[in-house]
């Protein structure tokens, strides 16, 4: 169900079990396809299949399987699944910060996790060392009873909460708040999966403000109103995604990654990727075993 919020992503009316005090469930198709987004409960997503692009807030990394992310109430995201992709799969984990803070986080012994959710406001990534048990332990939900589940995932929250910086990091996602019509909201949507789609190529500001319905200088104040960005902003935001996710998956050279991304200049990449996670592309390759890149 969809309705009107003071954030600018769709809102999403999540029904919880009877018998449960979180939700959770197994997603499955060749496409994430859950519009930019947000809701009240408090979400852990964890990626089993596919890979492409996170939107979380104001930022864009790459994502793939294996990854886990902690959002706080109406953060707004979107797992956009690349072009290339032919399974995309996840764990959805939900719950209201109100139905455990009510009574089962006031025990001093989670006054952890109490900071954990505090934190999460602006979203947490779970590195890939504590994900892979993360994910072995939360497969096995459905087989669990009702307080069997529930111990299970404040085991996880405290197995998160007490993980040092380099293994959960904390993403300081934001998005500025004001009021905005659905038709905003389902036109960023639009937006968004446009430019996902065809960063590859000369995207202009002509382009995308034909695909929301605007002129483009109405468009320019419409999307910097909306994210906090401009558009170029956020274009590059996505190209810089997309390279890490080149870089990591393939051998090709420096120069072909830039250019499939859509960069027409090396130089430009070079100085534009290291402005953004502090090491150049070269290193960002000798490291994608350990993890998304910046912080």
């Amino acid at each position: 169900m969809v309705t009107q919020s003071r954030t600018k992503s769709q809102f999403e009316r999540i029904d919880m079990p009877e018998d449960s005090s979180f939700a959770w469930k197994e997603i499955s198709g060749r496409h994430f396809m859950a519009p930019f987004h947000h809701h009240p409960e408090i979400e852990l997503t964890l990626i089993t299949a596919g890979y492409g692009q996170r939107f979380v807030g104001n930022t864009v990394e790459p994502f793939q399987a294996g990854d886990v992310v902690l959002l706080g109430p109406h953060l707004p995201h979107a797992w956009f699944s690349d072009s290339r992709c032919r399974k995309s799969e996840a764990i959805v984990v939900q719950f209201h910060p109100e139905t455990l803070g009510g009574g089962v986080l006031k025990a001093p012994e989670l006054e952890a996790v109490r900071q954990l959710l505090k934190e999460a406001v602006q979203g947490i990534i779970v590195q890939r060392a504590l994900a892979g048990e993360m994910l072995r332990r939360l497969g096995e939900l459905s087989g669990l009873s009702p307080v069997q589940r529930l111990t299970l995932l404040l085991d996880v929250l405290e197995q998160v909460a007490r993980a040092p910086e380099s293994t959960a990091r904390r993403l300081k996602a934001a998005m500025p708040e004001e009021t905005v019509s659905l038709v905003d909201r389902k036109r960023l949507d639009e937006v968004l999966r446009y430019i996902h789609a065809h960063h590859q190529q000369a995207v202009t500001l002509t382009d995308v403000a034909k695909v929301a319905g605007l002129g483009p200088e109405s468009f320019s104040r419409f999307f910097r109103r909306l994210t906090g960005r401009t558009f170029i902003e956020t274009l590059i935001q996505i190209r810089l995604a997309s390279a890490q996710a080149l870089l990591r998956e393939s051998t090709d050279t420096i120069a072909a990654v830039a250019y499939a991304c859509g960069f027409e200049d090396l130089s430009n990449f070079n100085r534009q990727f290291r402005r953004a996670y502090g090491i150049t592309p070269s290193e960002a390759r000798r490291q994608s075993l350990t993890g998304p890149l910046g912080g």
